[in-house]
């Protein structure tokens, strides 16, 4: 992917994830139906069908009516596609939170350009991990945010980022680069996936949309996130989203020690077993997929227990 730069400053080496450097604006753009849209297409017409979501796409055309007794009432608006902007669009940043943003395909500090509310949701974020986790990293290393035009990504619409990596004083805290140490030794591997997941916990209680490992091979370098489809709303369980159960599932195996949970993508009877014992062991309300609080509960439980 094609780095532009500005007038008088180096161009940045290509990443193999988008990207957004300080030595300039975006990469090129990305076209066409990719996997992740078709089976936003996919849910869209399932949920639909089964009318757990009230979907909006745009004036005149009525919201899919809510089905009563579903418990609480999901996002208001499943959007498909995003409104790629211009960078100089959107809030141009370079700290995430307490940490300085910075550039991991060549290490340097950089601006990055976000949504104001998306800026707002990551700041969020990171005050959570600190809190959670425990970790205060003062660098987030990321292959990018804003890119051009595509029609397809959250990123040319400035509400989404590649997260790679929080350091701090000059060392990892934690790395979401699972294409570097997924071959470890047995007990380093299980100590990665852990902190992995608990950070990834932290991501799902503010994000609706994170791609990890498990969504594809594009993302072995980094976590994605955006909160694209559901604007501000905060995100909940949905059943039919793989990556949100297959996440659930890897917290349920690498952080809570339940190895006879499977990586399915399928939110099975072991799935729901496993973390409404967790949920109980925590004092959180109800089942995972019951509500909202019974989300946050489970991923704040989760980033704690790393």
């Amino acid at each position: 992917m094609r780095q532009v730069t500005r007038p008088g400053e180096p161009a940045a080496p290509a990443s193999p994830a988008r990207s957004v450097d300080d030595a300039g604006g975006p990469p090129g753009q990305r076209t066409g139906l990719t996997r992740r849209r078709l089976l936003t297409l996919g849910a869209v017409g399932a949920v639909a069908a089964g009318g757990v979501y009230a979907v909006s796409r745009g004036p005149g055309l009525p919201s899919v009516p809510l089905i009563p007794g579903l418990g609480e009432p999901p996002p208001r608006e499943l959007r498909i596609d995003p409104q790629p902007v211009d960078f100089t669009d959107l809030q141009a940043r370079r700290r995430i939170g307490e940490a300085a943003y910075v550039y991991e395909v060549n290490g340097r500090h950089a601006t990055y350009y976000v949504t104001e509310p998306f800026g707002a949701r990551l700041d969020r974020w990171l005050a959570l991990h600190r809190r959670h986790v425990g970790q205060a990293p003062d660098q987030i290393r990321s292959f990018g945010a804003w890119v051009r035009g595509s029609s397809t990504s959250w990123h040319s619409s400035g509400e989404a980022i590649d997260i790679a990596r929080l350091r701090a004083a000059g060392r990892d805290l934690t790395s979401l680069r699972y294409d570097q140490w997924r071959d470890a030794p047995a007990s380093e591997l299980r100590r990665r996936l852990r902190l992995y997941w608990g950070t990834a916990a932290g991501l799902h209680h503010e994000f609706a949309d994170v791609l990890t490992y498990l969504f594809d091979g594009a993302h072995a370098n980094h976590i994605h996130v955006d909160i694209g489809r559901f604007g501000p709303e905060q995100p909940r369980l949905i059943r039919r989203s793989n990556a949100q159960v297959q996440a659930v599932q890897a917290m349920c195996r690498h952080v809570w020690g339940r190895t006879d949970v499977e990586i399915t993508g399928d939110f099975d009877d072991v799935t729901r077993d496993a973390t409404t014992r967790i949920l109980e062991q925590v004092g959180g309300p109800g089942e995972l997929a019951e509500s909202r609080e019974a989300w946050q509960a489970f991923m704040v439980a989760t980033m704690e227990r790393v």
